[in-house]
């Protein structure tokens, strides 16, 4: 089944599902989030299957990387994260 995103999150709504470091280490680099991370990031988080469309240069390889990073960082934290595959 194919479903649309249609909600955009805020920038904040965004930066409040990642890990402090992963959030911090973005809003340095970046400031604020592309279109297509607003709409993705927090499917990705929620573990949903999100296939993104958008333009070359637009986001979309760190919409997936952000929320794995913040992930795995919060696993480690936790000493929860185990030696194995987590991304593919």
């Amino acid at each position: 089944m194919i479903e649309y995103a249609e909600q955009e999150y805020s920038d904040e709504e965004v930066y409040s599902l990642l890990a402090p470091e992963v959030g911090e280490w973005f809003r340095r680099k970046y400031g604020t989030f592309t279109p297509p991370q607003k709409y993705a990031v927090k499917e990705i988080h929620d573990g949903k299957n999100t296939l993104i469309s958008s333009p070359t240069g637009s986001g979309k390889t760190l919409s997936a990387f952000l929320a794995a990073i913040s992930e795995l960082l919060t696993l480690a934290k936790k000493g929860k994260l185990e030696d194995k595959i987590y991304v593919l």
